[in-house]
């Protein structure tokens, strides 16, 4: 074989490893943003944390300071992402991410969050649920003027 093509056939290699690699990374990527959004007792997370976590699922901040996807879709909790993001202020921190094709009430039902939101401005309910004394659930109903089927938030209070 000549170089050249030994050339070519190693770079055709490590472009298509490369390649594999990025599907492997927004996994890694979108489930660490599941991790966050599953609100256990106990979590935290920091501003940079959460940004990080948007940035590896393949979301980026666009110019209104919210998350969005670059050039994918981004699957989350069986739909895709609309937009995403966080809120650090005293002594609330908040975790938003808004899904397009997703059924609010399953996803509740499905993570046992049944608590009708009584305060939430939403046409359908919209459901919480009080993880401990300091983490909260919340799966909103979905508002089609946004553009979303629902909203998933954790907060962490303190």
């Amino acid at each position: 074989m000549n170089t050249p093509l030994i050339a070519l056939l190693l770079g055709l290699a490590s472009s298509t490893g490369a390649l594999a690699a990025a599907p492997s990374a927004r996994a890694t990527g979108t489930t660490s943003l599941e991790a966050l959004l599953a609100c256990k007792a106990g979590s935290d997370f920091t501003e940079s944390q959460v940004e990080q976590a948007f940035h590896d699922a393949g979301l980026s901040r666009d110019p209104g300071s919210v998350f969005e996807p670059k050039d994918t879709p981004v699957a989350l909790f069986g739909g895709t992402v609309a937009s995403a993001d966080v809120s650090i202020s005293n002594p609330y921190k908040s975790l938003h991410v808004y899904l397009k094709g997703v059924d609010h009430q399953r996803l509740a039902q499905s993570w046992g969050v049944t608590t009708v939101n009584e305060a939430a401005e939403t046409e359908a309910p919209s459901y919480l649920k009080k993880v401990d004394a300091r983490h909260t659930l919340h799966v909103g109903a979905g508002d089609d003027y946004e553009g979303y089927s629902a909203a998933v938030t954790c907060q962490i209070e303190g």
